[in-house]
């Protein structure tokens, strides 16, 4: 089965483990609101049968706003354009913390709206649009002319064929692929790059004047989004960030953490990759995982344990270790 970006076909396609007619609670969106340090949080959503968006950022300083990732849906960009609207000010600048289109789908409607804006990012996309990009692509294509498409799913996957077909779009200005300290909008932050780890190249973001890590899908909730991942390589920057001196932690998926609840997140995270690195039952591996991060999951863990069941058959079986060697 081919897996699409990031969790949808696992969760509602015909022939996976989950039944498409259970209802799965939703993830309703948290709409823009200031977090301090002159930063606000558009948070994303993960509605059932249907692809997410992440979480996104607005920050400012002396030379105007910037915004770290863009979502997917045209309404999670309408929040985005809102929230600078709200604060008086022009985005200079986007920040992709990595290539997924939940992140990075939102980038031509902002750059068409703000005309002179710049994107920094990592040049993992490049890869990505001529591999996993384009094998999803053929994949939803396939699904349409077939017929094989969930209710409710037809717009989603018409609307990343689109982003797709934009591919060159998505691609940063400003390449950034080793570690650098930046100064954006006359903020000056910390650019963390990631080899290996949810992508073959992640960019985090240090803001040492409020001690907060920014680290998109080095976080995640219901669960890892572990598609395009290198697990040892997740585990290890995960470890860069708890060695940054961040007292807060802003994930891709889900609400602000402090630097204690990164710390049990990260530990769930490390015993749900050696479970299903092990040799036990993978419906094991997903319920550990429940239990330990119940507190993100919320009442209805149904789909958390598909996507954990799944993402484990994903390491146990080897599926994922091409991603560590990228």
């Amino acid at each position: 089965m081919q897996r699409w970006l990031p969790a949808l076909v696992a969760l509602a396609l015909p022939g996976c483990a989950v039944n498409p007619k259970v209802e799965y609670a939703e993830m309703p969106r948290t709409y823009v609101h200031g977090i301090g340090g002159a930063t606000f949080l558009i948070g994303g959503n993960f509605n059932p049968f249907s692809q997410p968006d992440g979480n996104s950022l607005i920050l400012y300083g002396p030379e105007g706003a910037f915004v770290i990732d863009t979502g997917r849906h045209a309404d999670h960009v309408i929040a985005v354009k809102q929230g600078l609207s709200g604060i008086g000010m022009t985005p200079v600048a986007i920040v992709n913390t990595h290539w997924h289109l939940d992140h990075v789908s939102g980038n031509p409607a902002l750059k068409a709206a703000f005309p002179g804006i710049k994107v920094y990012g990592t040049s993992a996309i490049d890869g990505a649009l001529v591999g996993f990009l384009a094998r999803t692509a053929d994949a939803y294509r396939k699904a349409i002319a077939e017929g094989n498409i969930p209710v409710g799913a037809r717009a989603d996957i018409e609307g990343d064929l689109a982003t797709i077909a934009r591919g060159a779009e998505l691609r940063p200005d400003v390449i950034v692929d080793e570690s650098r300290d930046m100064t954006i909008a006359g903020r000056p932050l910390s650019l963390r790059v990631a080899h290996n780890a949810v992508t073959e190249r992640d960019l985090w973001i240090y803001d040492a004047a409020e001690k907060r890590a920014i680290v998109g899908d080095l976080v995640t909730v219901p669960v890892p989004f572990l598609d395009t991942a290198c697990p040892d390589g997740w585990l290890k920057a995960l470890g860069d960030v708890a060695a940054s001196g961040a007292r807060q932690v802003v994930p891709g998926h889900g609400p602000v953490m402090d630097i204690a609840e990164f710390g049990r997140w990260k530990r769930a995270f490390a015993d749900f990759i050696a479970c299903a690195q092990g040799q036990g039952a993978l419906e094991a591996c997903s319920g550990d995982w429940l239990k330990d991060a119940a507190r993100w999951i919320g009442p209805d863990p149904s789909r958390a344990e598909a996507m954990a069941i799944y993402y484990a058959e994903q390491i146990r079986s080897g599926k994922l270790d091409g991603y560590c060697t990228a």
